[in-house]
C-alpha cells in the first residue's frame, strides 16, 4: 500500500501541495487500520510466525519472497504505521518545498521499513534494509539544514559499510546451510559450531551496531538528526534505529544462540558504554535537538542490555522499550521543529520564557520529557525497570545501569528549568502552535500513558515470541 501510495501522492502533487499532503496522511493512516486488523487477527497464545505468505522468486538461488510476523515484529509494525502517519501530519506546516517528492519518499520509507520487520528471507530482508537508506539520504540531503550534504554523505557511507558486513554474514549462512537457503525459518534449525557462530555474530554486531547505534559506531547520528527536518528525525530515531535493535534480537538471538551466550558479556559492556556515553554527552548540549539526538543513543543502549541478558524479562523489556522510545523521542523531535519554527531558535539558553510564549506546547514538552526520562505512569518506566532488573538478575555488577536514569532525569529537568522557568530575555507575545500541531504532538503521548497504566495489550503479544527464542 505505501509503495503504490508513493506513486499516487507524487502524481497528486501536480494538482497541488495540499492534495499531496492530505493523501499522504490518508494512505499512511489506512495502513494503521490494516495493522489493527492484523493485531486482532493475531493469535496471542501461539508462538512462532503467523500470517506467513510465500511466493517464488529465484528458487534455484535459494530466494523466496517470504513475509510473516510474530510478537516481536508486530509491535514494530504498529509503531511504523503510527509514526509515519504522525510524521506526515507534522510535515504539513514544516515542509514547504518539493512537497510531492517529499511525500512520495515518505511512503517509500514506510513500505521499506515494513519490509524489514516482516521479511523472513535474508536477501529480501537485506533489499528492504538497503532501500530504507535511499529516502533517508534524500530527506537529510535535500530538506536538511546548513550542513545537510555532509550529514547525508556521512549517514550513507557509515550505514552502508555496516550493511556490507551484514550481507557477507548472510552469504556465509547460505554457504554453510544444507540445503543452501536464505529462508529464516529453515536457518533457525541450523546448528553451527561455536567458532562459526561467533564469526557470523561479529558481522551482525557491526552491521546492526551501526544502525542501533552503539558507541563507537554512533558518530553519524547526531549530525544526521541536527540537519534533518524535525518530522524526519521522528522517523530516524523512532524507526531507523529500531532496525538495528530488531536485527540483534531477530538474527543474533534466533540464529546464533550459542554465540549470543558466549558474547553476551561483551555486548552488554557495549550496551552500558552506550547508555552512559549518550546520557553524559546529552547533559552538556546547548542545542535542544542535539540533546534529544544523544538521548536516543542512551535509550537504545537499554535495548542492547535487555536483549543480551538472554532472559524472558530482559528481551521482552527490550522489545517494549523499542516501542516506547519511538513514541517519546518522536514527540520530542517533532516538538523541536515546532519550537524552532515559532521561537526562531533551538538553543536552550535562548528559549527562556517558552512557558509563557507557548504554554500548551510547553505542557506537552513536560509530558514528553517525563516519558523520555522513564517517569512512573509512562510505559518507558516499565520497559527500563524491567531491563535493569533483568540485568541485575544476571550479574549484580550490571546494577551500575541504575545510574543512567538519574543522569537522564538530570538533563531533562535542567533543560525544562532553563526553558520554562528562566526569566524572559526580551518581551514576547503568544507564539503558540496551531491546534492541529498540538493534536499531532499529543497523539504521541496517549499510547505512552495508556500502556504505562495497562501494558498487557502489547506485552501479551511480545511474551510468547520471546519464549520461543532458542536457549
Amino acid at each position: 500500500m505505501p509503495f503504490i501510495g508513493a506513486i499516487v501522492v507524487y502524481l497528486a502533487g501536480y494538482i497541488g501541495d495540499k492534495v499531496s499532503k492530505a493523501l499522504t496522511i490518508l494512505i499512511s493512516a489506512t495502513t494503521i487500520a490494516v495493522v489493527l486488523f492484523i493485531y486482532f487477527a493475531f493469535n496471542w497464545s501461539k508462538p512462532g510466525f503467523q500470517l506467513v505468505e510465500t511466493y517464488d522468486w529465484a528458487q534455484s538461488f535459494g530466494l523466496t519472497y517470504v513475509v510473516g510476523i510474530d510478537g516481536i515484529s508486530l509491535p514494530l509494525l504498529i509503531i511504523s504505521t503510527l509514526l509515519t502517519t504522525l510524521s506526515a501530519a507534522g510535515s504539513w506546516e514544516q515542509i514547504t518545498s518539493k512537497v510531492k517528492e517529499y511525500n512520495a519518499l515518505l511512503l517509500l520509507f514506510q513500505g521499506a521499513i515494513i519490509g524489514v520487520f516482516t521479511s523472513l528471507n535474508l536477501v529480501a530482508f537485506y533489499v528492504f534494509w538497503e532501500l530504507v537508506l535511499i529516502p533517508m539520504f534524500f530527506f537529510i540531503g535535500v530538506w536538511g539544514g546548513p550542513r545537510k550534504k555532509y550529514a547525508a554523505m556521512k549517514f550513507l557511507i557509515m550505514t552502508h559499510v555496516g550493511s556490507i558486513l551484514l550481507l557477507l554474514s548472510f552469504i556465509a549462512l547460505y554457504v554453510v546451510s544444507t540445503p543452501h537457503t536464505f529462508n529464516f525459518m529453515d536457518l533457525m534449525n541450523l546448528h553451527l559450531p561455536l567458532p562459526m557462530q561467533i564469526l557470523i555474530s561479529l558481522g551482525f554486531f557491526i552491521g546492526f551496531g551501526v544502525k542501533l547505534p552503539i558507541v563507537p559506531f554512533h558518530t553519524w547520528l547526531p549530525d544526521a538528526h541536527v540537519e534533518a527536518p524535525a518530522p524526519i528525525s521522528v522517523l530516524l530515531a523512532g524507526l531507523l534505529l529500531k532496525m538495528g535493535a530488531y536485527g540483534f534480537i531477530r538474527m543474533n538471538l534466533f540464529l546464533m544462540p550459542e554465540a549470543s551466550k558466549f558474547l553476551a558479556p561483551v555486548f552488554i559492556g557495549f550496551a552500558l558504554l552506550t547508555m552512559f556515553y549518550g546520557a553524559i554527552v546529552a547533559l552538556v548540549q546547548q542545542d535542544f535537538k542535539r540533546m534529544v539526538a544523544l538521548t536516543s543513543i542512551n535509550h537504545m543502549g537499554y535495548v542492547l542490555l535487555g536483549a543480551f541478558t538472554l532472559t524472558t524479562a530482559g528481551i521482552s523489556g527490550a522489545v517494549f522499550q523499542m516501542f516506547n522510545h519511538a513514541l517519546a523521542i518522536g514527540a520530542l523531535f517533532l516538538m523541536s521543529g515546532v519550537i524552532h519554527e515559532h521561537m526562531g531558535t533551538r538553543t536552550i539558553k535562548e528559549l527562556g520564557g517558552l512557558g509563557s510564549a507557548m504554554p500548551k506546547t510547553s505542557f506537552l514538552l513536560v509530558l514528553a520529557s517525563l516519558g523520555a526520562m522513564g517517569f512512573p505512569s509512562f510505559s518507558n518506566f516499565i520497559s527500563e525497570y524491567t531491563i535493569i532488573m533483568a540485568g541485575i538478575s544476571v550479574n549484580p555488577f550490571y546494577a551500575i545501569a541504575v545510574l543512567v536514569p538519574g543522569i537522564t532525569a538530570g538533563y531533562f529537568v535542567w533543560m525544562l528549568r532553563r526553558v520554562l522557568f528562566a526569566p524572559l530575555a526580551k518581551p514576547m507575545g503568544s507564539r503558540e502552535a496551531p491546534y492541529y500541531t498540538l493534536i499531532t504532538l499529543a497523539a504521541f503521548l496517549i499510547p505512552l500513558i495508556f500502556l504505562g497504566l495497562y501494558p498487557a495489550p502489547l506485552l501479551g503479544v511480545i511474551l510468547p515470541a520471546i519464549q520461543s527464542i532458542p536457549h
